[in-house]
């Protein structure tokens, strides 16, 4: 299990912690975690929060998002 990321949201400024948040690529190339905000803004409008990270983390993170293909999808059938 890795260590708690402090967060910090854009809007409100406070703080928050999360634990293996999901990694983005920014419009500008960059590595960054994205993560909704506890705690909702005005008018019910969702909040986020980003922070940057390397391209180590993003690596980590892609990869433990593809999982291997079940038996059943390697041999082309459903169960």
């Amino acid at each position: 299990m890795s260590e708690p990321v402090v967060m910090t949201c854009m809007t409100t400024k406070q703080k928050f912690d999360v634990v293996d948040p999901p990694v983005v690529v920014l419009a500008n190339g960059r590595y960054a975690y994205r993560v909704k905000c506890p705690w909702e803004g005005k008018n019910g409008k969702e909040l986020y929060a980003f922070k940057f990270c390397s391209a180590a983390a993003y690596q980590t993170y892609t990869a433990s998002q593809s999982e291997p293909p079940s038996e059943s999808e390697l041999r082309g059938t459903s169960d």
